[in-house]
């Protein structure tokens, strides 16, 4: 049988028609600034059945409006900066945020062009405590780890280490991840509570970040760049011929031939790509600086 490849839970669910309490499943939904917001919450039944960690799941249905309309952006910013900040632990002290990825690949940039859109300050306050309390920032620091391939270090080992130096309150991990349905790219951004596991839905598995690797909570937040091949070829037959039992048969072969290490992005993911990091960057300023405005935001210079 060939497994479906994607990282949003709420596909996860659409894809073995799971939900209600006897699942372990729970899912709402409602709408703010006309954006449709789905919470999903799956206990420990529902991720044995589901094969997602239990926890809390957020699917942001951002459209495509924000990329053109700046009223549009705003909005959109500001809406996933509420959900965000939900799943924000309580208290003060310092916000971690990691952009994993290589920049080098466009599709898996995101995590790294979005660290460049974060106002970081925790610098601000160690250096001047009463300019940092007067310009009502928040105490953000970031990096961007890289990859196994680039380091020679996982992740996980790099926030690990840097965690334990400044202790943060929580880490936001920042990621490119990956669809089953083409409409959902560069459209949808997921947050969560259960950390993350990058590469996962690319089958290319790195150590995870979770509160139990880096011993502080993990909240995942990213926005689809990539469909898999040969899940984009099973949702066209199954459209084209929903009820054609060849459908199973042409493509029982796929994780062992053609198709299995094939990943579609669109065209335009270089421009998508900038697009999306601006608007989860954002997303993450609001969150950490929220006595700020995204004019006022816009308006600090970076790396200063």
């Amino acid at each position: 049988m060939y497994r479906k490849r994607t990282d949003l839970a709420l596909e996860t669910r659409e894809m073995q028609g799971m939900a209600g309490a006897n699942d372990g499943i729970s899912v709402t939904e409602r709408r703010e600034e006309g954006i449709l917001i789905t919470a999903m919450e799956i206990t420990e039944k529902g991720a044995s059945l589901c094969g997602k960690e239990a926890g809390h799941y957020i699917t942001v249905d951002v459209g495509t409006a924000w990329r053109e309309d700046p009223r549009a952006f705003e909005a959109t910013a500001t809406v996933i900066s509420k959900e965000l900040v939900k799943m924000l632990p309580a208290g003060k002290g310092c916000v971690l945020a990691a952009g994993l990825g290589n920049e080098g690949i466009t599709p898996d940039a995101v995590g790294p062009l979005a660290v460049k859109e974060l106002l970081v300050t925790r610098h601000i306050r160690q250096a001047d405590e009463g300019l940092f309390q007067a310009a009502g920032f928040g105490e953000l620091s970031a990096l961007s780890p890289g990859v196994l391939g680039q380091t020679g270090i996982e992740s996980a080992e790099i926030l690990s280490a840097v965690a334990k130096r400044i202790r943060p309150r929580c880490v936001i991990a920042v990621d490119a991840l990956a669809a089953r349905r083409v409409a959902r790219l560069a459209s949808t951004v997921q947050l969560s509570d259960t950390g993350i596991r990058p590469g996962s839905g690319v089958s290319n598995h790195r150590a995870a970040l979770t509160q139990e690797t880096l011993g502080i909570p993990v909240i995942a937040m990213g926005i689809p760049t990539v469909v898999d091949g040969g899940t984009l070829a099973r949702d066209l037959l199954e459209e084209i011929a929903p009820q054609d039992p060849r459908v199973e048969e042409i493509l029982k072969d796929f994780p062992a031939g053609k198709g299995n290490d094939l990943f579609v992005s669109p065209k335009d993911m270089d421009a998508l790509a900038s697009a999306a990091a601006k608007l989860l960057g954002t997303a993450v300023n609001l969150a950490i600086h929220p006595d700020l405005t995204i004019e006022e935001l816009l308006a600090f210079p970076r790396g200063f």
